[in-house]
């Protein structure tokens, strides 16, 4: 056997003296009667749909996307590559929503899921073997299993949990994950032009100006990118690395238009209210800053564009001067 995934059964600590089966079973190790075991089928979802671990479009997921951007898009790219490895060797659908799934409990059908008993101690699955890598995909994401045993002793699980994935190298495999992100944004930042690396570093809150040195830039952008999150302010909280990567696979256009928004608002040309309003010499110009961008990068108003960019020149002049 090679690669293999593996479920574990939870541990419970019982008083010893209370004379409960529980706590008998728990003296000598054990959560339930040696040979007995817990049967599981894939779990099946308000909107219809499966979870099979195979769908990069899942429920489960979003809570994922929310909380942790990174290893969601990491998640999709490994379940895109697993699924289409996974069909092409068995030779059949693996959707949300396909028999396999779907006829579990029709005894006409040869090819469908298993129902599965997770005994006491270590369940071993053989991910060399189709049909054992698809039902450790769907049994492994099961909301009556914790994703760890860290999970489970963190509260994210009903105390009434009694199985995990125990992989052994969750945390490194995290650490990979996390490394891969980096050196992807790492580079796109050195992909890009100098030009471009002030602006989306003054669009992340950085602070450079027009003179600065490529070294001084790249370090500022570099230790942004791998700090854990956004420390300091608009962007405050957010994932750098997302942020980073939305600013810098933007169109040229857009981002020159967001960092001179942005600037001139710095330099006293614009002024924003508390609302959010964009205002000029006192009179208001528009509800917000995006508002701002879409309409100076609106083809008619060019004009506009270039007056403000003269009017930034001239600023930037007399603070020189």
């Amino acid at each position: 056997m090679g690669k293999t995934g593996k479920i574990s059964s939870i541990k419970k600590e019982y008083n010893r003296n209370n004379g409960s089966l529980e706590a008998s079973l728990a003296a000598v190790g054990y959560s339930r009667f040696p040979g007995t075991g817990v049967r599981f089928v894939p779990y099946k979802e308000n909107n219809g749909n499966y979870r099979t671990g195979l769908d990069e479009g899942a429920l489960y997921l979003q809570k994922m996307k929310r909380e942790n951007p990174e290893n969601f898009k990491l998640e999709v790219e490994r379940i895109r590559t697993t699924r289409k490895d996974l069909e092409q060797r068995a030779g059949i659908d693996l959707g949300p929503r396909a028999a396999y799934y779907t006829e579990i409990f029709n005894d006409r059908i040869n090819t469908k899921a298993e129902i599965i008993r997770l005994k006491e101690g270590d369940n071993i699955f053989d991910l060399d073997d189709v049909w054992s890598a698809i039902t450790y995909e769907w049994i492994r994401i099961h909301p009556l299993i914790a994703s760890s045993y860290q999970a489970y002793e963190s509260g994210r699980y009903e105390a009434s949990t009694q199985f995990y994935v125990n992989d052994e190298n969750i945390e490194e495999t995290q650490k990979y994950n996390k490394k891969i992100l980096i050196n992807r944004a790492i580079g796109s930042l050195e992909a890009l032009s100098l030009e471009k690396r002030k602006k989306v570093a003054r669009l992340l809150g950085l602070p450079v100006s027009d003179s600065a040195k490529e070294m001084i830039v790249y370090n500022l952008l570099d230790t942004f990118i791998k700090q854990s999150d956004v420390k300091l302010g608009e962007h405050k909280g957010k994932n750098p690395i997302d942020m980073f990567n939305k600013f810098a696979g933007m169109d040229d256009k857009i981002v020159a238009t967001k960092d001179l928004v942005d600037q001139a608002i710095k330099h006293s040309i614009y002024r924003v209210t508390k609302g959010g309003r964009i205002t000029e010499g006192g009179q208001e110009i528009s509800i917000d800053k995006e508002s701002l961008v879409d309409f100076l990068l609106s083809p008619k108003n060019q004009d506009d564009l270039l007056a403000l960019e003269d009017k930034l020149k001239s600023k930037k002049s007399l603070a020189v001067s």
